[in-house]
């Protein structure tokens, strides 16, 4: 059974948290003030569509405003399920945990988020260690990465990832280490014959 008034406690802290008067929590939700003052009073609760709209307000799960629970800021694999993905992927781009998050949430992206991801991590605008990154990346993914640091706008030092890498990651990467080892190979041929 619902409690009525822990719903109302949670909705009323969470519009006080946002700095939101109850006319402006309507204007947000499109309903009246009349409603978010009867949820707020706890004689009534939202509809199921208000309450999703209030999940992408609040940035919580609707778990945190029907019965108090809350999901722990790690745990991306629990947020996907309750809240909607801009929330997430939001909650962890503004967090002060990126690198030690991003093994928690990056093999949880679509294909398009994670593309997004590492071209905010090309174009800096999120700073996230590549060493700790790069073990989740697809084959096509570590392509792209390298073919953009590799570009003469970015000029960045991969040597770190060196041990990381499959071959032909490093032939990209170091294409003179192909001729010297392909000459190695030639003279320890010469030197068998």
């Amino acid at each position: 059974m619902l409690n009525l008034d822990l719903i109302s406690k949670k909705i009323m802290e969470k519009r006080k948290q946002k700095g939101m008067t109850q006319n402006e929590l309507a204007d947000a939700l499109f309903v009246s003030r009349q409603a978010v003052s009867k949820w707020e009073m706890g004689n009534s609760i939202p509809s199921l569509e208000v309450l999703l709209e209030m999940t992408k307000l609040f940035n919580v799960s609707i778990d945190y405003i029907l019965d108090g629970s809350e999901l722990s800021s790690h745990d991306y694999q629990s947020m996907f399920m309750q809240c909607p993905r801009e929330s997430v992927i939001f909650h962890f781009l503004n967090s002060n945990h990126l690198n030690e998050d991003i093994k928690n949430i990056f093999y949880l992206l679509k294909p398009k988020e994670r593309k997004q991801m590492i071209d905010q991590i090309i174009t800096k605008q999120i700073n996230i260690d590549v060493n700790l990154l790069w073990p989740y990346l697809s084959l096509a993914e570590r392509k792209y990465l390298i073919g953009n640091f590799m570009s003469k706008d970015m000029n960045r030092d991969l040597s770190t990832l060196y041990d990381m890498m499959s071959n032909e990651e490093k032939m990209m990467v170091y294409p003179k280490e192909r001729t010297i080892t392909y000459v190695k190979k030639i003279n320890e041929k010469e030197k068998e014959n």
